[in-house]
């Protein structure tokens, strides 16, 4: 599939304490990304292009889960801070991987 400057996809990057979904998961172009980056957006981020918008939310859904278990587990009082949790994975009754990703450092905010 080719892309132009301003074909469309969808745009998933990881949120920031206090983001909600449209922060994370929105339509963009080549020219818009490009923007993007100019106004901040880094590879830190962990920018991902979706062709699929329900793919795109499904993504985007398993990012903000990541980010709230997180919290949960810091606000647990079981010694983990939120900054010290990196890596959150979600495991079926089998122990089944589901789900799996990195956290973003908490000192670096989105858009």
């Amino acid at each position: 599939m080719r892309f132009g400057r301003d074909e469309t996809f969808w745009l998933v990057v990881n949120p920031g304490p206090e983001s909600e979904e449209a922060d994370i998961m929105f339509e963009a172009s080549l020219r818009s990304l490009d923007l993007q980056f100019k106004g901040g957006l880094t590879m830190d981020d962990n920018p991902a292009l979706f062709t699929d918008r329900k793919e795109a939310e499904i993504e985007a859904m398993g990012r903000m889960m990541a980010l709230r278990a997180a919290r949960a587990i810091a606000n647990a009082g079981i010694g983990a801070k939120l900054q010290d949790v990196r890596y959150i994975e979600i495991l079926d009754g089998d122990g089944k991987l589901l789900f799996k990703t990195e956290l973003p450092e908490l000192g670096h905010q989105n858009r």
